[in-house]
């Protein structure tokens, strides 16, 4: 054993003084790099692989003649435990994206020693965290301001304005930080529970990773993603200001909601209309401009394998159908038939069970705030009455109201509420109970909805889009089944 650490040594020393770079160890991991000569900040993201599958006596004067022969190596980060092996993984990170995307295709499932073989991937170098309950009325700088004060090496802060109350944000956001590890730092510093802004308890994690794209690949999108617009700005439009400013025909449009995916037939059409438009004001709504990222087949078929079909997501049964009538259509499924269809709809939150009985007391308001905002809904609004029943006890009444409730039950936002509970010995309680007769009302909606859809159908099999109702289908039964208590107090609480 001894005799093997002598020989590493003189190894690691030799490649020390022919390659110039430094090698150290530190907290469980052993860097060989960065250069000497590199001057300027660490290599952008997607310069990093993840090496797995290794052997636990490879080391880097194995790894690195093998690695280097792609491009220059910035830095390589072998992971070790305490007996001195390696814990059979490593990263390398480049100096160039390209040199990264080809060490993927030409050592993944490299045979670095006779019959053995390593994985190459592109490493996940998340630097984005989510932070969620955030109070609506606060803007991009006073959350910036605010986290600025608590941790470090904050690059940027995405808060994204509520599409239907534009004074308001959606309640969450997402920060971007200079690296992985500060990003890592930070969420150990916002602990849940133990930390708060405006004295909220913040909701703090990892948020999505964006997918790396290959800088080739992105040359060569002729796709703009715009955000920001105003809901009643129509495509025609948008289509109008995009066509007016490159002076010529955009080949598509498409809007959903406050953004918009703008096709061009020509790369150079899609950067002079961004250069142009940047920041500009339609209809009142200054907009943001993007490049919109190419879909990945493989991320696609996970994201269905994992949360059902994708295409499918938040619709009802007949929005399903016709939908699925149009990839049918389109022959989308003529290679994989059984792909996906009709029997692959997404789950719904209204499929949640609720029940006051043997649940923590606060999962009713959790589930209902989760469905609003997964559905970009205006959050719900809780007030309550103080009343007393005939024997001189406290009780609590609850109303819930939704103010504005979209899609998938309606293509235009409604006003459901206020809705009233009967009377509870707790203001919990009665919040509770008060969520859950708003979850039930949400199902029974989406039940007639979809009810109204299957007798349309009658001999046609694939029916076109349920037109809303011109009222909301609330049963009226519910104010029934809670009758008012006497003896109100005065003063209300609110």
């Amino acid at each position: 054993m001894q005799t093997r650490k002598c020989e590493l040594t003189v190894k690691l020393t030799e490649l020390m003084k022919s390659t110039g770079y430094p090698i150290v160890q530190h907290n469980g991991q052993r860097r060989f790099g960065p250069p000497s000569d590199w001057v300027g900040p660490p290599p952008p993201r997607g310069c990093e692989v993840f090496i797995g599958k290794l052997r636990r006596e490879i080391f880097e004067d194995e790894l690195v003649p093998v690695f280097s022969r792609i491009g220059k190596i910035y830095e390589l980060r072998l992971m070790m435990d305490f007996s001195g092996s390696n814990r059979g993984y490593a990263f390398v990170t480049y100096t160039k994206t390209e040199d990264a995307a080809t060490a993927v295709r030409e050592l993944d499932n490299y045979e670095i020693r006779p019959h053995h073989r390593i994985g190459v991937t592109i490493s996940v170098d998340n630097r984005r965290l989510f932070v969620g309950n955030i109070p609506r009325s606060k803007t991009k700088e006073d959350l910036f301001n605010e986290l600025s004060k608590r941790v470090a090496d904050i690059v940027n802060v995405v808060l994204y304005e509520n599409c239907y109350t534009p004074s308001q944000n959606r309640g969450f956001a997402f920060v971007e930080f200079t690296s992985h590890r500060a990003a890592t730092m930070a969420r150990r510093t916002l602990i849940p529970g133990c930390f708060k802004l405006w004295g909220r308890d913040i909701k703090v994690d990892w948020a999505d990773p964006e997918p790396e794209i290959e800088e080739k690949k992105m040359q060569m999108v002729k796709i703009l993603y715009v955000r920001n617009f105003d809901l009643k700005t129509t495509p025609q439009t948008i289509k109008a200001a995009f066509e007016s400013a490159i002076n010529k025909k955009v080949e598509r449009l498409k809007k959903i909601l406050d953004y918009a995916f703008i096709h061009f037939n020509e790369r150079e059409d899609a950067e002079l209309a961004m250069m142009k438009l940047q920041n500009v004001e339609i209809d009142g709504r200054r907009v943001e401009i993007k490049w919109a990222r190419p879909v990945d087949r493989e991320v696609y078929k996970l994201q269905k394998s994992v949360r059902g079909n994708a295409k499918f997501k938040r619709l009802n049964l007949s929005q399903t159908l016709l939908l699925y009538k149009q990839q049918l259509d389109r022959k989308e499924y003529a290679v994989s038939p059984h792909d996906e269809g009709i029997e692959s709809r997404v789950h719904s939150p209204f499929n949640t069970p609720v029940g006051f009985h043997g649940q923590d007391i606060s999962s009713a308001p959790a589930i209902l705030d989760s469905i609003c905002k997964g559905y970009m809904w205006t959050q719900p609004i809780y007030k309550y009455e103080k009343c007393v029943d005939p024997t001189g006890k406290e009780m609590w009444t609850g109303f819930v109201e939704l103010p504005s409730v979209g899609q998938p039950l309606f293509q235009c936002p409604r006003y459901l509420g206020p809705y009233r509970t009967m009377a509870y010995s707790s203001l919990q309680q009665a919040q509770y109970e008060a969520a859950s007769l708003a979850i039930n009302i949400l199902k029974t909606l989406q039940m007639e909805v979809e009810q109204i859809a299957m007798l349309r159908q009658q001999n046609i099999l694939y029916p076109s889009l349920v037109q809303p109702p011109s009222q909301p289908l609330t049963n009226p039964q519910y104010y029934s089944l809670f009758p008012h208590h006497s003896l109100p107090v005065a003063n209300p609480y609110f």
